[in-house]
């Protein structure tokens, strides 16, 4: 019986970010520093994540690669009021200079790489500390010290040797007293006259120097929830913020001691996997991504979660020890594949990952590219072995780590290497995505693990330096169309990203026209999920007719969609 749904939606609030887009999920509770900006501005970093907490409003706003900073792992951060600049270091010895509003909100971003790039220095770059004087920054570093000039946004001078003969020396700290510069090192401070007539670059001209409060530690209040502390400062109403490594900022501002984190995650994280329509990590604790909100658990309260894969005839599929193994639970029939023609065929024997397919395929990561096994009742008694996919006339991912796959709604490969992120088409014969360091907001090109929530169709990427995730144009197709949405719409002047049409049948059709009947684009689900990129697309202010028809012909949908532009 032909079906026919019409329904004009208006504007919702759908709690998911939007397709083809990115969210942090950075663990905010380490937190390593902070620094008071302006008035009603407090910004503080953690060991993968960076966000500023507004007075006025009460409200954390978290900073990251989306609002273009260079990298992740912050080092160390310093404001200088006058310059009106926020100097942000990272480990690798990246830099952003950070514009400053009067009001203490971030603005542009200028990035000075000469550090990072450098191959003058072979060990650690990381920044320590950061001084002002004048419109110069000095930055403590593992190498050296480096005077940087904010104003002309470049680098001046580096002073590296100045240890007793000239040796290598990491700096700590540096101050300025009197006419002198200090700083401190492994083996003790140092000190030499800031003059202009002083070359510091000359080993010669630092001076070892007994003071012991020179530099002294900062001491700070007794409180549950101070049990880390990292670092202190005073706001100008009197109120102290501190960065503490088990519960993130805290503050006396409104009284007793309390947190002023964003929601997040909690803990070093080893992996992530959905369950039960539910995205969890696990790591030192665990946590559970229950209404686009993270929820911290204990280890206990963590459901265990078994990367095993149960074919359509009820055989298991494992990784044990990187060997991949089948069995028959019924007969207790095995199987192992290895690599080499005869004994499976595998590209190598160490296997990171399986999952498969809607076409019962069983895709399989090694560490040298991908296999693919098509899975038979006879595959105990047959010689079928895995077969290569190849890709531009080249193996899948050749000699490339493949650390996870993940099937999408569409029947897509979402496959995860030490190199990015990768999207293949169901037959892997077409590369739609490629994220890296780069291109992305990934904060590491080492891509550790994924799990897709089918529901929302939304990724989460879990890399060596911290855990975010990418909304996909793709999701589990529903049984029928009658609960199709279509957001965001009215689509406003301001909206960037693309229109999405979900709770669809796999292979729906989508035709969208004017009111004049004039075809405008048209496309096929990604499982239960298709998009229309209105950038590319340019669409006009208009009302937008959108028709749905399931592949068989037996349900269809009939949407309108406001563009304002």
């Amino acid at each position: 019986m032909f079906k026919v749904f019409l329904l004009i939606l208006s504007l919702q609030a759908f709690a998911q970010i939007p397709t083809n887009t990115w969210r942090t999920h950075a663990d905010y509770f380490n937190a390593k520093g902070i620094e008071v900006v302006e008035k009603n501005k407090v910004y503080c970093f953690s060991k993968n994540g960076f966000f500023y907490f507004d007075k006025t409003s009460n409200e954390s706003f978290t900073l990251s690669k989306l609002n273009d900073l260079s990298e992740t792992n912050i080092s160390q951060i310093r404001y200088n009021s006058e310059l009106k600049t926020l100097v942000i270091a990272y480990e690798t010895g990246n830099l952003d200079l950070m514009s400053i509003t009067s009001e203490g909100l971030p603005d542009k971003i200028q990035n000075i790489d000469f550090i990072k790039k450098t191959n003058a220095i072979q060990d650690s770059k990381a920044i320590n500390k950061i001084e002002f004087r004048g419109d110069f920054a000095y930055l403590a570093a593992d190498f050296g010290l480096v005077v940087l000039d904010v104003k002309k946004n470049e680098i001046k001078e580096t002073y590296q040797n100045i240890g007793k003969n000239g040796i290598k020396i990491a700096i700590k700290q540096i101050t300025f007293a009197r006419d002198s510069i200090f700083v401190n090192t492994p083996v003790g401070i140092l000190g030499a006259k800031f003059a202009s007539n002083k070359n510091l670059q000359f080993y010669g001209n630092w001076n070892p120097v007994i003071n012991n409060q020179l530099f002294e530690s900062q001491s700070f209040p007794k409180d549950n929830l101070i049990v880390f502390p990292n670092e202190l400062e005073t706001d100008a109403q009197g109120k102290i913020w501190i960065a503490d490594g088990e519960n993130g900022l805290l503050s006396n501002f409104s009284g007793s001691f309390k947190t002023y984190n964003p929601n997040s995650v909690k803990g070093d994280i080893f992996s992530v996997f959905y369950l039960k329509q539910t995205i969890y990590t696990t790591g030192i604790t665990g946590n559970v991504f229950v209404d686009n909100l993270w929820k911290s658990l204990t280890i206990n309260q963590t459901p265990s979660n078994s990367t095993d894969v149960i074919d359509q005839y009820g055989y298991r599929w494992q990784i044990l020890e990187q060997t991949l193994r089948v069995t028959d639970p019924a007969t207790n029939r095995t199987r192992y594949y290895f690599a080499g023609k005869g004994a499976g065929g595998l590209p190598t024997s160490n296997v990171n990952s399986i999952a498969l397919d809607r076409d019962n395929l069983l895709w399989v990561g090694t560490d040298n590219g991908v296999a693919v096994i098509v899975t038979t009742r006879d595959i105990f008694t047959t010689a079928s072995e895995a077969y290569t996919p190849f890709f531009q006339t080249r193996r899948l991912l050749l000699q490339e780590v493949v650390n996870k796959i993940v099937i999408d709604g569409g029947n897509r490969k979402w496959i995860a290497t030490q190199n990015g992120l990768n999207l293949f088409s169901a037959s892997a014969d077409e590369q739609i995505l490629n994220f890296t360091e780069e291109n992305s907001p990934l904060p590491s090109k080492n891509i550790i693990d994924l799990a897709i929530d089918a529901t929302s169709g939304e990724i989460f990427v879990l890399t060596e330096n911290g855990l975010l995730s990418y909304r996909t144009n793709s999701s589990k197709p529903s049984e029928d169309i009658s609960s199709v949405k279509i957001f965001p719409n009215p689509v406003r002047p301001d909206f960037q990203g693309v229109l999405t049409i979900s709770g669809l049948r796999e292979n729906t059709a989508i035709k969208i026209t004017d009111t004049a009947g004039r075809l405008i684009y048209e496309t096929k689900s990604n499982g239960g999920t298709a998009s229309w990129d209105l950038q590319n697309h340019r669409a006009a202010t208009s009302i937008y007719i959108i028709f749905c028809i399931a592949e068989d012909g037996s349900e269809s949908f009939v949407g309108k969609v406001a563009v304002l532009r």
